[in-house]
């Protein structure tokens, strides 16, 4: 049955890549008579140029081309863009089996020319569907997205305008207040400290979520940062019956990295370990690995089901929000995300009523008695330079 000429256009870019002329025409013809608009590639080198420089719905590959076969292309363009729609096309057998190139590949379509156009519409007809859906989800994550960092940004003004007054009563700047007052503007100053913090965790994942993150690489004395990170653990713990420890005996002298990431993850692990620790230790360790530095962050609290492990690090998520304990969970996200930024990762290994360790791992570039010492591949950067950074 001929199907009905669309003269109408679509909205929809689609590339066709295949080697041979004949094919690529009138694939070219059919898909235009649908109202979409069609590039065209006769080899992987180009559908890669062209791809970079156009803006793509639907991708159409042939399997078997010179110098890089579609899966080779298909594997590159998913590195470009994991969101676009790919339909891989073949005349041939051998390859490997339909299910297996759609798991593997992450395609969306497997068309075998030997069906007809008819089938090969219906497979673009479900594809574009697919994008139509997928695109509708990304935009409302893009709002919300927008609206969290705005809201957020909106909350600093008055947290601050708060914060300060509170400071300023505490100081006696306008008299002194009776023990009551102080121990009121005490809890007042604790809750809006808290609250700011919340605020930059959600500014700083909508900030990573946004794909706008640098990575300012700079010295970082390995003893410094543990004193600092001992003095914020002990105002944390205090009262409680339990110690913060730092072990340094196999830590370098310092690591070249970036330092308010670094720190922002080390705090994140610290205030989640003390959230969850009644009683027992934290404990950070710093250790030199043969191509990585590790810093490990120790616990004896509740622990955490090894089926509920991978669900730490999503964000928004607590496993245990009726503790009464606070946050949005969004702290171990946000460091998961930038531990990767900086080309490590973060990991978790936990049993309940034991405790837990978050071991951060971080490519190795080293100050060794002054001197640098570079066990990662690579040159080594300078002292300070900014890095764009794609997430």
């Amino acid at each position: 049955m001929a199907r009905k000429l669309r003269t109408n256009q679509s909205g929809h870019t689609i590339l066709i890549v295949d080697d041979q002329e004949e094919a690529r025409t009138s694939t070219r013809r059919l898909l235009e008579r649908e109202g979409h608009t069609v590039l065209a590639a006769e080899n992987g080198e180009q559908a890669l140029a062209l791809f970079r420089q156009i803006p793509v719905t639907l991708v159409l590959v042939d399997y078997f081309m010179p110098r890089m076969t579609g899966e080779e292309l298909v594997r590159q363009m998913r590195d470009l863009n994991p969101y676009v729609q790919i339909i891989l096309l073949t005349g041939y057998s051998g390859e490997k089996p339909p299910r297996v190139m759609l798991a593997e590949l992450d395609i969306q379509g497997y068309h075998d020319k030997a069906d007809g156009p008819e089938k090969l519409l219906l497979w673009v007809d479900i594809a574009l569907k697919a994008h139509t859906v997928i695109q509708a989800l990304r935009e409302r994550e893009r709002l919300k997205r927008e609206m969290v960092a705005n809201v957020s940004h909106e909350f600093r003004t008055p947290l601050n305008i708060i914060g300060g007054y509170t400071t300023l009563l505490l100081d006696g700047e306008f008299g002194s207040l009776p023990s009551e007052a102080q121990t009121v503007l005490r809890a007042m100053s604790d809750a809006t400290g808290n609250l700011g913090a919340l605020v930059v965790d959600f500014l700083d994942y909508a900030k990573l979520e946004a794909r706008a993150a640098d990575v300012v690489r700079q010295w970082i004395p390995v003893g410094e940062l543990a004193a600092e990170l001992g003095r914020m653990a002990a105002l944390l713990i205090e009262g409680r019956p339990m110690e913060f420890r730092v072990e340094l005996d196999d830590a370098p002298a310092a690591v070249l990295t970036d330092p308010v990431k670094l720190r922002t993850i080390l705090r994140n692990l610290i205030t989640n370990a003390a959230k969850f620790t009644t009683s027992g230790s934290i404990v950070l360790r710093v250790k030199q690995m043969p191509a990585a530095v590790c810093f490990a962050v120790q616990d004896s609290g509740l622990g955490i089901r090894a089926e509920d492990v991978a669900l730490v690090f999503e964000p928004f998520r607590q496993l245990d929000a009726g503790n009464g304990r606070g946050g949005f969970g969004l702290g171990l996200a946000l460091s998961r995300k930038l531990a990767r930024i900086l080309g490590g990762d973060l990991e978790l290994e936990s049993q309940p009523g034991v405790g837990s360790v978050f071991t951060l791992v971080l490519p190795s570039v080293v100050a060794v008695g002054g001197e640098t010492s570079e066990r990662a591949a690579g040159s080594a950067p300078p002292a300070e330079e900014a890095l764009p950074v794609a997430l």
